[in-house]
């Protein structure tokens, strides 16, 4: 019996029209763009109004130029899994937001994941593991990413990162190579990535609790983790799986910080130019990264069909993820 697996068939980003550069950032806090530039690589990120763009509003536009990509009836979809660390709604899911704003029929299964930057790698996995056992045929996975509401604009260490967006697939079920993965987790080292929901009255005379309710990170520490594990994760990833790191097409790492991936390549040894970037314009932008990639890659003719390719991310948790598929 021929192995069935979800191929990604349309991919839509969406990208708030506000802009905040490096330059902007200098006004606000004691940075410079070369400062910035140095160390993250990024130059500028997109800020969503939380009026006409949040979390849920980002999503429905980044899923329809996914739908529109795929050229398929919204009707048709049977499966709808978000990725958001920072949705605007508690309930109901993004995924249901997307579900209505799509049109889609009630047929359609619909919730979320939070697994922080890796969220939209868990969604595909979740959804690639539906297909493959039969229950879907037709997919849409989303990320979608208000960073911006957790920032403490006073921290030059935080507020320089992070950027909104969204990113979506449509996944078909169709015959090929099975998805496969690898997936690591690290409760005791999750200090180093924080964020405490700002929900809990009782805790709010508590000494040092607002401030736990936006981002900490330990950039150090979460740098050197960085580099660590997510060479080990894709070396592994190609042994358990059987591959050659010289054949895969490109390494689509999730956008945090061009020194992480830069390091990663060197310590692959395998050419940069595999590693494409878009944080540069984009910031980080969470569970968003991966897709919305992956969809400038598709829009400007860099990615095609049969072309191997390795996803990883890694963030809060501390968890890291990696996928070995053919795009």
């Amino acid at each position: 019996m021929a192995q069935v697996t979800g191929k990604i068939i349309g991919l839509g980003s969406y990208l708030p029209p506000k802009i905040l550069t490096n330059d902007d950032l200098s006004k606000m806090v004691e940075t410079n763009d070369e400062w910035i530039t140095e160390r993250t690589g990024i130059k500028r990120r997109h800020i969503a109004d939380g009026v006409e763009d949040k979390s849920s509003t980002m999503a429905i536009k980044a899923a329809k130029a996914a739908v529109e990509d795929a050229g398929i009836d919204p009707k048709d979809i049977d499966l709808i899994v978000a990725a958001s660390t920072t949705p605007d709604v508690v309930f109901p899911s993004i995924a249901v937001c997307v579900q209505e704003a799509l049109g889609c029929s009630e047929d359609v299964g619909c919730f979320d994941v939070n697994s922080a930057c890796p969220g939209w790698i868990a969604a595909f996995n979740t959804v690639q593991g539906f297909i493959e056992s039969g229950n879907s045929k037709l997919a849409l996975v989303v990320g979608a990413e208000t960073c911006s509401n957790y920032v403490d604009w006073t921290d030059r260490g935080i507020c320089i990162l992070f950027g909104d967006g969204a990113g979506a697939a449509v996944l078909r079920a169709e015959e090929g190579k099975k998805n496969e993965i690898l997936m690591r987790s690290s409760g005791s080292r999750g200090v180093c990535l924080h964020c405490e929901n700002r929900k809990q009255p009782k805790r709010y005379d508590e000494e040092g609790f607002e401030q736990s309710t936006n981002f900490y990170m330990a950039g150090r520490d979460v740098f050197r983790f960085a580099i660590t594990e997510v060479p080990k994760l894709i070396k592994d990833l190609s042994v358990k799986c059987n591959f050659s790191l010289d054949e895969v097409d490109y390494f689509i790492l999730h956008q945090a910080n061009a020194r992480i991936i830069e390091s990663t390549a060197k310590k692959l040894k395998i050419d940069i130019e595999k590693f494409p970037m878009t944080l540069e314009d984009t910031g980080n932008t969470s569970s968003a990264s991966i897709p919305s990639l992956l969809s400038a890659m598709k829009k400007d003719g860099r990615l095609k069909k049969g072309m191997k390719l390795v996803l990883a991310s890694f963030g809060g948790g501390l968890t890291w993820d990696a996928n070995y598929i053919e795009y």
